[in-house]
């Protein structure tokens, strides 16, 4: 069933879910604002629709699909993604506080800001997205490629990048403390300045090209010649 170029409320939302024998399809529609809290919504796609600042805690969203949403200040606080996608999205500081995201995908997606505090699940996959300023405490990218993730000035406190590749993206001004580094790839990431700490506590086994190395002693008042 497809709903197209209108504006859903949520009453208009629960009774489309009831009357709805396949899966719902939503193109071009407005939820902005919308409290769906609790709102079962697996297996729903999304394209091309609008949810700013919409609630979604405690949804079930399963194997949803969102592709060119803006769903800027959205609110997932422990909502269930597992195996959700996210396609090409605006997520600008949206919160993902105790939510499920095992094996949930965002790629070419913008989430600067948003907070990924204490979320359940393994597997969160990311590609070539903005996460400038986003917090994501504790986050296993354990044996991953990461492929252009902007980290700049993220909190990545505790999060897990042993034996990751980078592929591009930045690390310039991002928060590391207690994060884990061993074996992962860094030859091709922007590093900016990493302290001293940072360096024996979380980069240790880490592998990083000559020029990085000149230039994290440098940063360090070491001169190379």
């Amino acid at each position: 069933m497809l709903v197209s170029n209108v504006q859903v409320t949520r009453d208009e939302l629960s009774d489309l879910l009831a009357a709805s024998h396949d899966s719902l399809r939503f193109e071009d529609c407005s939820f902005d604002g919308e409290d769906l809290t609790g709102f079962q919504l697996e297996g729903v796609q999304f394209s091309g629709c609008s949810f700013m600042e919409t609630c979604f805690k405690r949804a079930q969203l399963q194997d949803t699909v969102w592709q060119r949403c803006k769903l800027g200040q959205a609110d997932f606080s422990l909502a269930d993604l597992s195996s959700a996608r996210f396609q090409v999205c605006d997520l600008h500081l949206s919160k993902w506080v105790h939510a499920r995201i095992a094996s949930l995908l965002i790629e070419d997606s913008k989430l600067s800001g948003a907070i990924f505090n204490e979320t359940r699940g393994l597997d969160l996959t990311l590609r070539d997205c903005k996460l400038v300023g986003t917090t994501l405490r504790a986050i296993n990218f354990r044996k991953q490629t990461l492929v252009q993730l902007d980290f700049s000035e993220a909190d990545l406190g505790g999060c897990d990048f042993q034996d990751t590749v980078f592929e591009g993206g930045s690390l310039r001004g991002a928060s590391l403390r207690g994060a884990k580094f061993k074996g992962a790839d860094l030859r091709s990431v922007e590093l900016g300045s990493i302290t001293l700490y940072d360096l024996n506590n979380s980069f240790q086994g880490a592998c990083l090209s000559v020029d990085q190395a000149v230039q994290l002693l440098g940063s360090m008042g070491v001169l190379v010649k």
